[in-house]
């Protein structure tokens, strides 16, 4: 038997287990990013091309429509944001993200998203950022759970006074 033939034999059932294990990872990273906490679209009266921003469990995701078919898409890692604020009217709102990437004193802006949305999608975003800090695992929670649970850590009693 050649040398090289042994220690690839050898090496084989661990590099399955290994691959096995990634693929496993892999898969829940996958189906986490299929699972949609909320989700919001621009209304602001004339556009044709609306701007949304879905959040799911690993990411957040901007689309910026200019024609038909035609879109920019950004996502952003839950974790690399750093802080969310709103911007608020009596109809509509504006998300505003600050993330390690872009400038600090000129967060991304969503304008024109309905109040509510931006308030609720504020909340979710803030709540997912602290817990991501206190370190929180919240893979067990279910979709519904988890969205009602960060909304009420993110916005918490400020609901009331907005």
């Amino acid at each position: 038997m050649n040398r090289g033939n042994y220690i690839q034999q050898v090496s084989s059932p661990l590099q399955q287990v290994q691959r096995h294990e990634v693929v496993e990872e892999l898969s829940k990273a996958v189906s986490h990013s299929h699972e949609v906490l909320a989700t919001a679209t621009t209304v602001f009266p004339l556009t044709i091309f609306p701007d949304s921003v879905t959040i799911d469990r690993e990411k957040l995701t901007i689309t910026r429509r200019t024609f038909f078919r035609v879109a920019e898409s950004m996502s952003i890692r839950i974790a690399d944001i750093l802080n969310v604020t709103t911007d608020v009217g009596p109809f509509f709102g504006a998300l505003k993200i600050s993330t390690r990437f872009f400038d600090p004193h000129k967060p991304y802006a969503v304008k024109y998203l309905w109040r509510d949305d931006a308030i609720k999608l504020k909340g979710i975003l803030q709540g997912y950022i602290i817990a991501l800090q206190k370190e929180i695992d919240c893979s067990a929670l279910s979709t519904g759970q988890l969205t009602a649970m960060l909304e009420d850590l993110g916005t918490g009693a400020l609901r009331e006074e907005i």
